[in-house]
């Protein structure tokens, strides 16, 4: 059955990370930024990655992965001199991933670029997460094409939080600059310390977002649980996870339910109503080995 409904008139930017994930049956491209991008491209979203691989063979292999999709990859530079993105993933006995990432990889040297500040400047929709902030150069290229994002763009950030943690100055920095928040039930105790919110109470710490930066909606998942939304002014809505047929692991999950929603919200549809087409792409995820359903 096909997901694939393009999306006129409306681009996505999405900024950060293009890795290899080094699974134990061998390794598959990931990174939570490029599986954004990747399921939203499948699901028919017109999409521009920005992120960086290394001159060498993985990167080589990794654009050769990504055209062999027909995903569009004018928007990843190589970095000669710095290493393709690696990290080293091992699984629980129920296919729970755990992430050792390696450091100093060409997408901590995403540079500012002509493609990518022309289409941040008409973008519907841009995602960005803390990961690929770690390093200044990546940090300031993401903060300035933020600041290009035309009135009405959803900026979404995407907590993602993965050691060594972001710090504090970044999470706030993101903040200011976020209308969608997507976090999940481990990284909400986290986050509430970091900036002295309620942590024990999800309503009050979505309250407290919007009191104190621009954040219109938290997006918080749950993984078997689903997700519950918490949008200013209205009453919070659960949605419940989509069955998956089978689930092989949950590499992805998190990131196919915020390409789903992504563009869902590009469609027009409601912030539930996008929820659940992130909430179905993501058991279709738990249903495949690694981050990336197989293009139709």
């Amino acid at each position: 059955m096909t997901i694939k409904s393009p999306i006129h008139g409306k681009k996505l930017l999405v900024f950060g990370e293009l890795l290899w994930d080094m699974l134990p049956d061998g390794a598959k491209p990931g990174g939570a930024s490029a599986n954004v991008a990747v399921m939203a491209h499948l699901v028919g979203a017109e999409c521009l990655l920005v992120s960086a691989v290394g001159d060498d063979g993985l990167g080589r292999e990794m654009l050769v992965r990504l055209r062999a999709r027909d995903f569009p990859a004018d928007g990843i530079q190589q970095i000669a001199g710095k290493a393709t993105g690696g990290v080293d993933v091992t699984l629980s006995g129920a296919g729970i991933p755990s992430y050792h990432i390696r450091e100093d990889a060409a997408w901590d040297h995403i540079a500012d670029a002509s493609l990518a500040r022309a289409v941040a400047a008409e973008a519907g929709a841009f995602y960005f997460g803390s990961l690929a902030q770690r390093s200044a150069r990546s940090r300031e290229t993401v903060r300035s094409l933020l600041a290009l994002a035309p009135r009405g763009c959803l900026r979404f950030f995407d907590v993602n939080l993965r050691q060594p943690w972001p710090s504090v100055e970044t999470v706030r920095e993101s903040l200011a600059r976020t209308d969608v928040l997507k976090l999940n039930n481990e990284e909400l105790p986290l986050m509430a310390k970091w900036l002295g919110l309620p942590g024990g109470d999800e309503a009050g710490f979505a309250a407290a977002m919007g009191e104190r930066w621009p954040v219109r909606v938290v997006l918080l998942t749950k993984g078997p649980r689903g997700a519950v939304i918490y949008e200013a002014g209205m009453e919070p809505v659960e949605v419940p996870a989509s069955p998956a047929e089978k689930i092989v692991d949950t590499v992805g999950a998190g990131d196919a339910f915020s390409a789903g929603f992504l563009c869902g919200c590009l469609r027009g549809l409601s912030y539930a109503e996008a929820a659940k087409l992130g909430s179905d792409l993501a058991a279709r995820v738990c249903g495949n080995a690694g981050a990336w359903l197989p293009a139709e």
